[in-house]
């Protein structure tokens, strides 16, 4: 084993540094409003797709799928696919509404559908989903740093937190796209190192890492059990892909705003299509890590010694770190900086987007909605945008330290989106899909819905709560607005349509 270098070291700072610079670059192209958060609308397909990516897999799927398939085994890789499903249903559902009606949140049709008071709803309901989640991507690579480093777990969190914060609240959308691509060509370079390396170690042998990986359970890819309470079967699985993909290739302004930047309609849905096509080598690539990663550190007990004594005391949050511990003692010098600089990228990348789309939701549907004035020009509303980053960087940053207990990577951030994502998801498709749902059904629905899920999520394991909060919104809401309708002597409320 060899340990972190000097020229390991350079090589990260120097890639920081270049991004940061790079994404700081946009800043004069930033005039109004709208050139910061959907960047004058003038993107093709395919950044905006590999954006997608970027922002998506974050470093919680890059440390956390080989820490997943190391830990468990291969069952929650199937989430991948049901993703291009999941993508293309949202797309034509619901997606192409809110492009043509030219809107900047997703949570603007909810008013011009219902009442503002459900625009209010979903928006602090996505706060909730993605402010937790910043703050987990946050917290992921300084793990990552920390490990290669040796630097105190504060120190890289800040560090991270901070950098990120200042080229997103600089360059406005357009920097995180393009930084976002070039976040994904490292990303990739990044994987196709580490399988390389673990394949060098087996002399080439797919045969013998699978064989060991198989003798300790590690290959299981499916489990049929019908149990609520089961861990990763088929079932749950199928169920929060569905949903949670639904919500964030649908209804999510993280993602959605990137489709919101296309230069037309066409360039929305090949960008979709596309997105959905690559991510599923990238993200089966990631998993595979994982898998040779153990049969790697079978192989190499002292290595395994070296992972455990990490942290003694909680081996789930020693092996999280099973990924950047392999960069740094089982990479030579030199391409171990390179490697860790796809984590950082995973992480810039993903923070920035979620961080814009954060921002444009809180100055929008609240700030502008509530607060807007005449003499308030695009100018106003830009230098707001750039306040509100750096608040809500900082803000995000804080919260990192505090969601290292949840369990697993993949957990931390599942559990907190599974447990609200299927009530949001259920407001969109009751104003798409019904003309008789109306805002006192949706609301009361989307409550119950919460409700349901708080009620049984001791018993129900987590995989589930998404479509539990799901159907229980959309029947509780779609039944109250039919007797509601009835009752007041009404038809169902205006409807915008596509």
């Amino acid at each position: 084993m060899h340990s972190w270098t000097f020229i390991d070291g350079a090589v990260m700072v120097a890639y920081i540094l270049a991004i940061v610079s790079f994404g700081s670059m946009f800043a004069r192209r930033q005039r109004t409003a709208t050139d910061f958060f959907l960047a004058n609308r003038r993107f093709k397909w395919l950044p905006i797709a590999l954006s997608v990516i970027a922002s998506d897999l974050s470093a919680i799927s890059y440390l956390g799928a080989p820490a997943m398939s190391f830990q468990h085994d291969l069952r929650y890789a199937l989430t991948i696919l049901i993703l291009p499903v999941a993508v293309l249903i949202a797309v034509y559902t619901v997606v192409q509404v809110f492009y043509r009606l030219q809107v900047f949140t997703v949570y603007e049709y909810l008013e011009n559908r219902f009442h503002v008071s459900i625009r209010m709803l979903a928006a602090l309901l996505f706060l909730l989903v993605r402010g937790g989640w910043l703050a987990t991507v946050i917290y992921t690579p300084a793990l990552a740093l920390s490990v290669v480093s040796g630097a105190n777990l504060t120190f890289c969190i800040l560090i991270t937190g901070i950098l990120t914060t200042l080229y997103t609240m600089l360059g406005g959308i357009e920097a995180v796209i393009w930084c976002d691509v070039i976040h994904f060509c490292v990303l990739t370079f990044g994987i196709v190192v580490a399988l390389t390396f673990i394949l060098y170690d087996f002399g080439g042998s797919v045969t013998d890492i699978w064989a060991i990986a198989s003798a300790h359970g590690r290959t299981r890819m499916v489990s049929f059990d019908w149990r609520w309470s089961a861990e990763f079967t088929v079932w749950g699985i199928i169920a929060m892909s569905l949903v949670n993909n639904l919500s964030s290739y649908g209804v999510d302004q993280v993602v959605v705003q990137r489709y919101f930047t296309a230069k037309s309609m066409k360039d929305l849905v090949k960008s979709a299509v596309g997105q959905s096509l690559l991510v599923i080598p990238v993200t089966l690539a990631l998993y595979l890590v994982g898998t040779g990663l153990f049969a790697y550190y079978q192989q190499h007990p002292e290595m395994m010694k070296s992972l455990l004594n990490l942290d003694p005391a909680n081996p789930v949050q020693a092996t999280n770190r099973v990924f950047p511990h392999f960069i740094t003692f089982g990479l030579p010098a030199g391409i171990s900086g390179l490697v860790i600089a796809g984590i950082v990228a995973a992480t810039m990348g993903s923070f920035s987007s979620g961080l814009n789309s954060v921002t444009t939701v809180v100055v929008m549907d609240f700030y502008k909605r509530f607060f807007h004035r005449e003499a308030k020009t695009e100018a106003h509303y830009l230098r707001a945008g750039r306040v509100a980053t750096l608040f809500l960087g900082f803000t995000a940053t804080g919260v990192a330290f505090f969601v290292g207990h949840l369990g697993t990577i993949l957990e931390m951030t599942g559990k907190i989106s599974s447990f609200l994502v299927g009530p949001i998801v259920a407001m969109f498709l009751l104003g798409v899909l019904s003309k008789r749902a109306n805002t006192p059904g949706v609301f009361v629905g989307t409550l119950c819905g919460l409700g349901a899920v708080a009620w049984w999520s001791s018993s129900v394991f987590w995989l589930w709560w998404g479509l539990l909060g799901l159907v229980v919104s959309a029947a509780v809401g779609y039944a109250l607005s039919v007797n509601w309708n009835l009752i007041a002597g009404k038809p169902g409320e205006k409807r915008v349509e596509p």
